[in-house]
């Protein structure tokens, strides 16, 4: 199978990838002792001002003696950039409204980077995240919009890519599981049938049409669950974030789009969902998620630790995955308990479909960054009160 082939090959690559710090001929040494022999690695943050990029470097000096921040950029907050800078000792740092985006692929490319953490909001994010592949560099990816636009060109260097967005890192800790899993059993390599990405349902999920004409960007900001940056919670209160998020697993993971679901879970409790087909000929039926708090702290962490090749958190990651229907544990409806359907919320916000539109009509590159460059222009009118709530869809339609 195809896509079985293609998911074997690509976690295969992954473990290759990440594994650089590990000499074989020290696999037998205790892990405390193993940390000796490992150089730190220096990492880049790409939108350090920002809300991913400041829990980013909390979890960073958390693991300080594993890692040593030695870039970073902002878009126009130069007093905090400065603090940071100043915090932690590092010289090269680049303010995009004032030194250009030219200055920002230069940085993603820095020679001493190992890892290249990617969390710039929108287009811009775009062009650093092909500039640090080229370059060799580990990219922890949380700007979807590059995927969204170059995914076929980032497709091909994917061993170097880990996705830090909430669903999509869950959805990789799990298939990294269960594959890893058979691989030291030598079972067959599960065939991943589809995955489910959960949705919130944003601010306005039990809200009418008529409540969505007087929606205000005050009411829209409002996520009940998760803290986010204005330009992703409109995003998410439209619904063009899952849209984007559907893209995103499509190339990461090497799926068709029918094979790639959102539901609704309200609770936001599970964070990613992927049904395998096991056993020797691929007939049993396998489903596990991925349960954590609403916190993309948890993701920062589980991406820089893959990134450096450690296996510190395994333990902690295994607990969170959990099996919700298999041949041996049977689930009353399956694991639909946990989730609602999207039909009715798509109805009143077409923000998934419009999204999906654009990329099946032409997914040429230059199309989809514009259809993106005319998306932050909409929500940023939006944010300032010239348009309703709802324009929004009609003017990205």
């Amino acid at each position: 199978h195809p896509i079985h082939f293609y998911t074997a090959c690509r976690f295969c690559c992954l473990f290759a990838a990440y594994s650089d710090t590990r000499p074989v001929t020290l696999l037998t040494i205790s892990p405390n002792f193993m940390v000796l022999f490992q150089r730190m690695k220096n990492v880049v943050i790409l939108g350090s001002t920002g809300s991913l990029g400041q829990q980013a470097l909390k979890i960073l000096e958390k693991y300080k003696k594993y890692f040593r921040v030695i870039g970073l950029s902002a878009n126009v907050q130069k007093q905090l950039l400065e603090q940071q800078a100043q915090k932690f000792g590092i010289k090269h740092t680049v303010l995009a409204s004032t030194d250009g985006e030219k200055e920002i692929k230069k940085l993603s490319t820095l020679q001493k980077a190992d890892i290249i953490i990617n969390v710039l909001s929108g287009v811009a994010g775009i062009d650093p995240s092909l500039a640090a592949l080229k370059a060799g560099k580990i990219l922890i990816l949380g700007n979807k919009e590059s995927l969204f636009v170059e995914g076929k060109k980032i497709a091909k260097m994917l061993p170097h890519v880990i996705p830090l967005d909430s669903e999509h890192n869950a959805i990789f800790e799990i298939i990294r599981k269960i594959y890893t899993d058979a691989i030291k059993k030598n079972l067959p390599l599960p065939i991943i049938k589809r995955i489910i990405l959960p949705c919130s349902g944003g601010p306005f999920f039990d809200k009418s049409i008529s409540d969505l004409k007087t929606a205000t960007s005050t009411q829209a900001l409002n996520h009940p669950k998760w803290s986010m940056g204005q330009k992703i919670s409109i995003e998410s209160a439209t619904l063009i974030n899952k849209g984007l998020e559907i893209i995103e697993a499509h190339y990461l993971f090497g799926l068709p789009l029918s094979k790639i679901y959102a539901k609704i879970n309200r609770e936001c409790t599970i964070h990613g969902v992927v049904e395998f087909l096991t056993g020797n000929r691929h007939k049993k039926l396998e489903t596990l998620a991925y349960f954590a708090k609403p916190s993309m702290e948890e993701h920062i962490e589980n991406a820089l630790i893959r990134a450096a090749g450690l296996d510190i958190l395994d333990n902690k990651i295994n607990q969170r995955i959990k099996i919700l229907h298999s041949a041996n544990k049977p689930a009353c409806g399956g694991f639909h308990p946990h989730f609602q359907s999207l039909s009715r919320l798509q109805k009143n916000l077409p923000g998934i479909q419009t999204v999906l539109n654009i990329f099946k009509k032409n997914p040429a590159p230059n199309i989809l960054r514009n259809f993106l460059i005319k998306e932050e222009q909409t929500i940023k009118q939006f944010l300032a009160g010239k348009i309703k709530f709802l324009e929004i869809f009609k003017r990205l339609q």
